[in-house]
């Protein structure tokens, strides 16, 4: 069974218009299931295959007159030596005037290094997609919320959907193949997927040994997510150094795992260099990892309401993302430590949205952002992600935007 990707549009739009696609995004995210879909007579060849892979390695030039295009390159990561060879193969033929829109698509597990290659390679000829796990509108096609949910008003309704339903989906992950097949075991399925990323990306990839200690720092940074990432105090618990930490929180994030939120400053340097706050994008990994096993657990958590928003900010990211557009989202601190979960930047507004475990949300959320106010930033429409059953205005300039909806 397929499960229709919201990637599919976007996809074929910059195909039409750029030689070479990337997609990349996690381990089973779906990329290959995806890109076949979309073009089921394209060429495929995957780089899993070691004798393939050796070819592309050692002799990129026959490789790529072996498979011509349109051809889809499986887990090119493994042979970046193939780039500069694409690369003057689509200039070629831009060169002769014939259209190569679409002659390249490629898919990549992780960018530890292929990212840096591709831009230097590809530059201007490459259209880069991230694809994580499933949407919940592609999970549940019942979820009717707005395409742009963050900036456009809320369309007034009622769910029958429950806050278990959420936590259901919480619970199992995002990954396209425990959707597919709903008998296969998640405990089982994660366990393996972890032993999989371990080996074959951060071992084989970065020469990480110690690979005990890297699951150990995994299971750390869950019982973080949603919270401020603080590599002090990783370090201090790993006993390792504080520029490995930063340097496995950067291997997490770059293979798709996590998500780093910076901090809102009108200054964009700062955003870079001031703290940020740290988010698993794959709930369902987050679980396992906190030995999580059914809702009713889940809900009783000390860490439901970090759970809780780190779907919803995994759900806005892939909002974006599955459009081809980037997520211009960060938090809000004061320095007296009051805090607005998410800020959206677009059009000249910041968007300010709370994320709360709950159905009956305070009025006072947005007070925080009288210092906003005092500066005179324009502000658009306020927005609480909660569980209310209801989506609805809760004044004139906030809304209440129902989580169990969301899409």
């Amino acid at each position: 069974m397929y499960i229709k990707r919201q990637s599919e549009e976007i996809l074929k739009k910059v195909s039409r218009t750029f030689p070479v696609v990337m997609v990349t995004g996690p381990r089973q995210a779906g990329k290959t299931t995806l890109m076949r879909r979309a073009h089921p007579g394209r060429l495929f060849v995957t780089l899993d295959d070691l004798e393939i892979r050796a070819l592309a390695r050692i002799d990129p030039k026959t490789f790529l007159e072996r498979f011509p295009p349109p051809v889809l390159i499986d887990e090119f990561q493994y042979a970046p030596e193939i780039l500069p060879y694409i690369k003057m193969r689509v200039d070629e033929k831009t060169t002769r005037l014939i259209k190569a829109g679409g002659d390249y698509w490629l898919t990549g597990s992780q960018n530890f290094s292929m990212m840096e290659g591709a831009r230097e390679s590809l530059a201007g000829r490459v259209a880069i997609l991230n694809l994580l796990g499933l949407s919940r509108k592609e999970i549940d096609k019942d979820a009717v919320l707005a395409k742009d949910f963050i900036v456009e008003p809320a369309r007034p309704f009622e769910t029958k959907k429950s806050i278990n339903d959420i936590f259901r989906i919480i619970l199992r992950g995002d990954k396209p193949e425990l959707w597919v097949n709903s008998s296969l075991n998640k405990e089982i399925y994660y366990r393996s997927y972890v032993q999989t990323y371990l080996e074959r990306d951060v071992v084989s990839q970065l020469k990480i040994k110690d690979i005990g200690l890297f699951e150990k720092f995994m299971r750390l940074l869950v019982a973080r997510t949603g919270q401020l990432l603080n590599f002090s105090s990783l370090s201090a618990e790993l006993g390792i150094s504080p520029p490995t930490v930063k340097l496995w929180v950067t291997i997490l994030e770059r293979s798709f795992q996590i998500f780093l939120l910076p901090a809102y400053y009108r200054n964009i340097g700062k955003r870079a260099l001031k703290t940020p706050k740290v988010y698993f994008l794959d709930t369902g990994l987050a679980c396992y990892f906190l030995k999580v096993g059914n809702v009713q657990d889940a809900l009783s958590s000390y860490l439901a309401g970090n759970l809780f928003e780190s779907w919803v900010v995994s759900e806005i990211v892939k909002s974006y993302w599955f459009k081809g557009r980037m997520a211009n989202i960060y938090f809000w601190r004061t320095k007296d430590g009051r805090e607005i979960d998410l800020i959206y930047e677009a059009a000249g507004k910041l968007y300010p949205v709370e994320i709360k475990l709950t159905a009956s949300p305070r009025k006072d959320l947005f007070a925080p952002l009288e210092s906003l106010a005092v500066k005179k930033i324009p502000l658009g429409r306020k927005k609480i992600i909660c569980t209310s059953k209801y989506n609805l205005p809760l004044d004139k300039n906030t809304d209440i935007v129902s989580a169990l909806a969301i899409s």
